[in-house]
């Protein structure tokens, strides 16, 4: 697996200036493994253990306009981006000023090839620095948080040692995906939709089972939309068929995104697929309380 991952990581781009010294982001000419210096030759790999135990793919990530500096050096808002490599999946079209153009469509294609729900307790964010974000992960159905996640008067409680501040439990609908007809080649990422974003990831999954075929031979168009509440506004994704009117994969594609699929469900079984979240936007609603959608 590692060195297929290696082959179609192969050729990762980047498509806007960099003006940041904080951010690290992949020359278009190099490919995403170097070499290894003349004076680590021969070493002994260690330190990686901890690694072995999961498969953790890129975040699909879109850019708010509450990122930190270092990322909006960079990027705007509304710009998605594949993580932590932030290599530019696609660009949000501004006018020469750099204002947002309102009637202009900013999307991307995927294939998605596994979907999962995921569940767990985030700790406040006044806690940043001091305490890991993520307090408790989970993808049993039958785990007590999940139950919390669901009921909106169970999903914020206080936590345990400083009750002044809330723990938050979340239902994360989670996409394993493949980048389609992109710069970025068949590299394998997860989509997730949880809290305001919760009902456009169930939308995605009812999408999908609506076509009756097998989830890896579908092809959907991931339109980056602009949303608004009472407590601000964000970005999000509307998940929809093809613009362009051709949903479905090669017929000499197909085998490959079957095989990405099996190799990665069995990786669920086994506990060893992992998304690596990165916290959302703090102004976005509560989610639905409808039970995830079931393949």
């Amino acid at each position: 697996m590692r060195q297929r991952n290696d082959e179609i990581t192969k050729g990762i781009t980047m498509t806007k200036k960099d003006n940041s010294k904080a951010i690290t982001k992949v020359n278009p000419n190099l490919p995403t493994t170097v070499a290894v210096p003349d004076f680590m030759d021969g070493e002994t790999v260690t330190g990686l253990d901890a690694l072995k135990q999961f498969v953790v793919p890129p975040f699909i990530k879109i850019i708010q306009k509450q990122a930190a500096d270092e990322l909006l050096q960079s990027f705007g808002a509304g710009d998605v981006i594949l993580s932590p490599a932030n290599a530019m999946i696609v660009e949000m079209p501004r006018d020469i000023k750099g204002h947002r153009l309102e009637d202009s469509r900013c999307a991307f294609k995927i294939v998605p090839v596994l979907c999962y729900p995921e569940w767990l307790t985030w700790n406040p964010i006044e806690l940043k620095g001091t305490e890991q974000s993520i307090r408790y992960r989970t993808t049993d159905p039958n785990d007590p948080v999940v139950s919390k996640a669901r009921a909106p008067s169970l999903r914020s409680e206080p936590h345990p040692t400083r009750p002044e501040l809330m723990i938050r439990h979340v239902e994360h609908i989670n996409f394993l995906v493949i980048l389609y007809d992109h710069p970025l080649g068949m590299e394998p990422a997860i989509l997730s939709f949880s809290r305001g974003e919760w009902k456009s990831g169930s939308k995605f999954a009812a999408l999908v089972k609506m076509r009756k075929a097998p989830i890896y031979g579908g092809v959907y168009d991931a339109v980056v939309t602009h949303r608004k509440n009472d407590k601000g506004d964000w970005f999000g994704f509307n998940m929809c068929n093809p613009e362009d009117g051709n949903p479905w994969v090669k017929k000499e594609e197909y085998k490959a995104f079957k095989a990405i699929h099996e190799e990665f469900a069995k990786l669920h079984a086994e506990s060893k697929l992992r998304a690596a979240y990165e916290p959302i936007s703090q102004n976005q609603d509560e989610a639905s309380t409808k039970p995830t959608a079931e393949f």
